[in-house]
């Protein structure tokens, strides 16, 4: 059953619809049960390529049993140290390499910094109580559980769950024991409960500063739609987690933040300063890294990444002001969100699972606009084909280079959503039929309307 505020607000969306138009037609591949079958057998790939590598030791922990130096190594140690009382050393490079050399043994690399503020190592300082393995699969499953019921919530339909685990995004999150699921079911929660539930929302928005280049459009949607109590409770809950912080690890650890985060900026932004030739400008999933990949200067990188993020900001203000559908709000804020940050990797890109689901949840209540489906499939396809093509090195660490990918999937996804946003205000063409529409329209289209509804991309059971 389809909500009646959003039943009513799609029919208040095109007054006048090209009922002369025949709707798209539904293509087989986004039929319920083979949706279920094609994802779920990438997913058991997944499984099997994740069971290969740790059998031969290549993930996890190598042949001898000692861990494999991954992301998540650095977090683990963060954990460490968080239950310790001492986190202002982490901040401190060489203080840095001691600490993960004592902790994780010998090691061909360690990186040589620490780029989060202290409140993410009161996240992480539970699941350094396990031993590193243990830590390694709890945090990976309870953080990729978190994105899948965040993403179940929003389109309420079975296939969701196979298709985020299905994701080439998911892969390499888990490769790397990112925080992309974090980051993915913090972002989905807040904007899931904001319509209804803004100081919850904003709880989750709170935390979502742990990594806050992916907040720099949530204050402009929050303001453009006057949500100002998930504004208060956002800060306050920000607040919280710092002075719970202070109190855990003192405020020599925020004093000694900046530090980090200004040598992470050196060893990322700039690639401390190496020539294009070698530096790993591929990894980087945004705007700013998509440039410098093609031999652009950092003067025209920041450029086009701040002209992106200055249109995404105002595109987020102008559509958050609209009456359009909140759907089709939440997905565009989400993906401008991504979009905006000149700091993601590929596990970051996890989050994408976000507005999709918002997407799908929009295209199931109001319909398909035509070449949707064709371009949601080929996003996937090359997404997945890039996987292969552009693998990590044996024996690197898997950040994912996939060169210029990650903008690209996002502008794509963005177009898509602001076609819909321009159709439902009246100013293009499509068919975007009302659903109370087909009663009064031929048999054919109301046998589609039926189909559509029951058998479509992720379809209730």
């Amino acid at each position: 059953m389809l909500p009646i505020d959003e039943v009513n607000n799609c029919l208040h969306q095109r007054p006048e619809p090209p009922f002369d138009r025949r709707p798209p037609r539904l293509l087989g591949i986004f039929l319920a049960w083979r949706l279920r079958a094609y994802s779920g057998a990438v997913a058991v790939v997944y499984a099997f390529v994740f069971s290969q590598l740790y059998r031969f030791g290549g993930w996890l922990v190598n042949s001898s049993g000692a861990a494999i130096y991954t992301d998540f190594s650095t977090c683990w140690v963060a954990g460490v140290q968080a239950l310790q009382g001492e986190v202002s050393p982490l901040y401190d490079p060489a203080e840095f390499l001691k600490i993960q050399s004592a902790l994780l043994g010998a090691q061909e690399f360690f990186y040589p910094n620490w780029p989060y503020p202290p409140t993410f190592s009161l996240i992480m300082a539970p699941f350094a109580l396990l031993p590193y393995f243990w830590s390694f699969v709890t945090w990976t499953s309870i953080t990729l559980l978190g994105c899948i019921v965040v993403v179940y919530l929003i389109v309420r339909r079975s296939p969701a769950i196979p298709l985020v685990l299905a994701s080439p995004f998911t892969l390499w999150n888990i490769l790397a024991g990112q925080n992309g699921f974090l980051t993915a079911s913090l972002l989905g929660a807040s904007l899931l409960f904001l319509e209804r539930q803004p100081v919850l929302a904003g709880v989750f928005i709170g935390c979502l500063t742990y990594k806050p280049q992916f907040g720099i459009l949530l204050p402009v949607a929050l303001a453009a739609a006057k949500q100002w109590r998930a504004v208060a409770s956002a800060a306050a809950t920000a607040a919280l987690l710092a002075g719970a912080s202070v109190a855990a690890f003192g405020v020599s650890a925020w004093e000694a933040f900046p530090r980090g985060l200004f040598q992470q900026f050196g060893v990322v932004l700039k690639a401390e300063g190496l020539p294009d030739s070698v530096a790993t400008w591929g990894y980087l999933q945004t705007v700013y890294g998509l440039i410098r990949y093609l031999h652009g200067g950092a003067a025209l990188a920041w450029l086009g990444q701040g002209i992106t993020a200055l249109c995404a900001a105002i595109i987020v203000w102008f559509v958050w002001r609209s009456p359009t559908r909140y759907a089709l709000k939440a997905a565009l804020l989400s993906t401008a969100a991504l979009l905006a940050s000149p700091y993601a990797f590929a596990y970051d890109m996890a989050a994408v699972a976000i507005p999709v689901a918002f997407l799908a949840r929009d295209q199931m209540r109001c319909g398909l606009l035509r070449g949707e489906q064709i371009t949601l499939l080929g996003l996937f396809c090359v997404i997945l084909a890039l996987l292969v093509i552009f693998r990590d090195p044996p024996g690197g660490i898997p950040f994912g280079c996939l060169p210029g990918i990650g903008p690209a999937v996002l502008i794509v996804l963005l177009s898509i959503m602001l076609r819909r946003v321009l159709v439902s205000s009246g100013g293009g063409e499509l068919s975007l039929l009302k659903p109370t529409a087909f009663l009064s329209i031929t048999g054919r289209r109301l046998k589609f309307r039926k189909k559509f509804s029951e058998t479509t991309f992720l379809p209730n059971d």
